[in-house]
């Protein structure tokens, strides 16, 4: 299976959407006032919870790189799904959800962060779902809006986030359409994402927590409220202190977004929500990256950050874009997250 090539126009151009706001050369003499979240609307109710089982029949999917495409409110959305060599159409596999950033795709997002090498290595399913671009969700048929495919994160990002798109029931509708072509462990259903990707997996576990059993944002912070999760969720946070685009101290640089968290206090809210007790604990150092976890949180959850000093805006240990700053090889984001996800099924 080959990915297509790292884009550098796509990524480098959202850096620079992301950041426009930032680096303006005619700053205001006065300081504006405070900027006020507007989160938008909250996404359609939340489904039943997908039936445990122990052994599915009648399946006939098996290994192999699949897209896939199905409706929802009216447009035409599509899926890539990497089912693992080795793959047992009877038995129950876990899948991990992973979103791509502003401006990319499902294709570069497989290609960046090498989730399909770790997919077939450790038997499980990986999903790589398409956000709208402003072609498809206004109707206009400039090409210049091609590369601005986005996911509605609540304060990020692009036109999905503007036009308030209801990306979480398009995932309900993934893993409802997923769960008839491949046999899922329903207790194992994570979620990852890279920058935006990132923001919208932090959304999926306020209004998701039912589906997902923990998350793994990359470069992307919470940007969305209430959350208001229906249970604990663990959530395995991975950020550069030198990102330019997502502001590891947070920030409102964001066009047309609203302000964000640090990636601290995004991760702080989640140890509170999960009632974690006492302090963090070191797991993980190497280099420039290290890791601290609470890991003592109600219904055996876990809440880690990981932190790549100098880092930019970029997957640690995926593959190595220019311009969007520094790219760690001490710390595999993939592997990592797959360890952590495999020590917190849903409860």
């Amino acid at each position: 299976m080959n990915a297509r090539p790292f884009p550098l126009n796509a990524l480098s151009a959202a850096a620079l959407l992301l950041t426009a706001a930032a680096c303006s050369d005619s700053e205001p003499e006065t300081t504006p006032p405070p900027q006020l979240p507007d989160y938008g609307p909250p996404s359609a109710p939340a489904p039943a919870p997908l039936p445990e089982r122990t052994s599915c029949t009648g399946l006939t999917v098996g290994a192999g790189t699949y897209d896939w495409t199905l409706t929802h409110q009216g447009r035409t959305r599509l899926y890539r799904v990497v089912v693992p060599t080795g793959y047992d159409p009877t038995k129950p596999t876990p899948a991990v959800f992973s979103f791509h950033g502003f401006g990319s795709n499902e294709q570069e997002q497989e290609g960046l962060s090498r989730m399909s090498e770790q997919a077939n290595a450790q038997g499980f399913i990986a999903v790589y779902p398409r956000g709208l671009n402003q072609m498809e969700i206004t109707g206009t048929t400039d090409p210049r809006y091609e590369d601005t495919r986005s996911w509605n994160a609540g304060v990020c990002c692009g036109p999905a986030q503007i036009s308030r798109v209801d990306d979480v029931s398009f995932v309900d509708a993934m893993l409802a359409e997923l769960d008839t072509r491949v046999c899922l462990d329903t207790k194992r259903i994570y979620a990852t994402g890279l920058s935006n990707g990132g923001f919208f997996s932090y959304r999926l576990a306020c209004e998701r927590a039912g589906q997902f059993a923990a998350i793994a944002p990359v470069a992307g912070m919470e940007g969305y409220s209430p959350c208001e999760p229906v249970r604990p969720v663990s959530v395995m946070h991975f950020h550069g202190t030198d990102d330019r685009t997502i502001l590891y101290e947070g920030g409102a640089n964001i066009l047309f977004g609203g302000p964000y968290p640090s990636a601290r206090e995004s991760v702080e809210r989640w140890a509170r929500r999960n009632l974690c007790a006492g302090n963090t604990v070191n797991t993980y150092a190497q280099g420039d990256s290290s890791c601290e976890t609470y890991d003592t949180c109600g219904q055996n959850t876990s809440v880690t950050l990981c932190t790549v000093l100098g880092g930019g805006h970029t997957w640690p240990g995926g593959l190595v874009p220019p311009h969007l700053g520094y790219t760690t090889q001490d710390l595999d984001a993939t592997r990592e997250m797959w360890r952590f996800f495999f020590d917190h099924p849903r409860p």
